[in-house]
């Protein structure tokens, strides 16, 4: 227990303690930014383009977060001070799982960094939030911070708890998305120090008796098999889900949506095909708007969904990422969904009947709210 630290603020606060504890030095009462560097997966969590970024770091998107990966970032950034690494449990826009095989070379090119390197160490924050949210009972997810030199047959390696900081909150899996408290763990005394001092600094200490002991209950006491029934449903309605759309892009003639399946969590990736817009549309920015105001002020249309973009994902014709990534959410009743693929399917035949038209009203109306081309242009991570 000595090695927990509780939050508020959810994900986010604990967060916040850790790129404090790593992005800044301090010296008595100086205190400046390291320009640190942040490795995250395409469909991170979004709140990381914010966090880092305050504190003078930046962040390296992958578009897979592998052993490999994590080497060869490691040593374009050599010489850079406070770097870490954001492995999720389960990723935040597609619901892929970190597995076993996966973890396991992430854990060992830190490790081994770290035995080679131990003036400058990289760090790993876990986010663990969406642990047991799983979509197929044979699934067993690997969480980074588990990890020993033991699990690799190298017990000189030490533990990844040694460099991690494993958050875990009750608001997804367990369904107490307003309870906004969030347990840290490390055995790293030093790192878990630092930690504690930015939340004593960012107030996130400051934890209501009766929010933390609820919190706990219902991690603690919320029966398996409630969990595992949510599960299931969450399954049945993607397949309810995916059924809808394949037959949406039956009528059509071609492959307009794809929803790809996910393995865990709350969200899922839908892929939009180039295909349905004119070359006026340039990024996932630019088809968010047009679902949302498709039916030109019509009420009982549009479709809001997340662009891409906010979670690292890119836009490229020419690439493996030749369509178009929204963030949709499935933790919702299945009348919803079901209004959701009858609305995507409107929008499809809009389109193909005035899809210049609807294009220039939805990004007139994206523009009256903020200078979008400006805000895409200018994005980094």
């Amino acid at each position: 227990m000595n090695d927990i630290t509780i939050f508020c603020g959810g994900f986010k606060g604990a967060l916040l303690g850790f790129c404090g504890s790593l992005l800044y030095e301090r010296n008595y009462e100086e205190l400046r930014p390291l320009g640190g560097r942040l490795l995250v997966p395409e469909g991170y969590y979004q709140s990381l383009r914010l966090i880092p970024p305050l504190m003078g770091a930046e962040l390296s998107v992958t578009s897979d977060l592998t052993g490999e990966s994590v080497k060869y970032w490691l040593t374009n950034t050599s010489g850079h001070p406070g770097r870490a690494v954001y492995v999720p449990l389960v990723n935040n826009a597609d619901g892929v799982v970190l597995s076993r095989d996966r973890a396991l070379g992430i854990a060992e090119t830190i490790l081994k960094h770290n035995q080679r390197h131990p003036d400058n160490p990289v760090f790993v924050i876990g986010d663990d939030v969406y642990e047991g949210a799983y979509l197929s009972p044979s699934l067993a997810p690997q969480p980074i911070g588990a990890l020993t030199g033991r699990d690799l047959d190298n017990e000189s390696l030490g533990r990844m708890s040694d460099y991690t900081l494993t958050v875990t909150t009750p608001s997804k899996t367990f369904a107490y998305p307003t309870s906004r408290i969030a347990f840290a763990a490390t055995t790293n005394p030093t790192l878990r120090a630092a930690v504690g001092h930015y939340r004593t600094l960012y107030s996130h200490g400051r934890v209501p008796q009766v929010n933390e002991l609820t919190a706990a209950a219902a991690i603690c006491l919320t029966p398996q098999d409630w969990i595992d029934g949510w599960n299931r449903q969450c399954n049945d309605r993607l397949a309810t889900v995916q059924a809808d759309i394949s037959n949406i892009n039956t009528a059509l003639g071609f492959e307009a949506f794809r929803l790809n399946r996910p393995q865990a969590g709350w969200y899922a990736a839908l892929q939009v095909s180039p295909s349905l817009f004119t070359n006026e549309i340039r990024s996932a920015v630019d088809v968010f708007s047009v679902l949302l105001h498709y039916g030109e002020g019509k009420q009982d249309s549009g479709i809001a969904l997340l662009p891409g973009e906010l979670f690292g994902y890119r836009y490229r014709p020419d690439g493996a990422n030749n369509m178009f990534v929204l963030r949709a959410n499935i933790a919702v009743g299945l009348d919803v969904l079901r209004e959701f693929t009858a609305r995507l399917r409107d929008c499809a035949y809009v389109l193909r009947d005035r899809g210049a038209q609807v294009e220039r009203y939805a990004k007139r109306r994206a523009r009256s709210v903020a200078d979008v081309d400006k805000v895409v242009t200018g994005l980094r991570y």
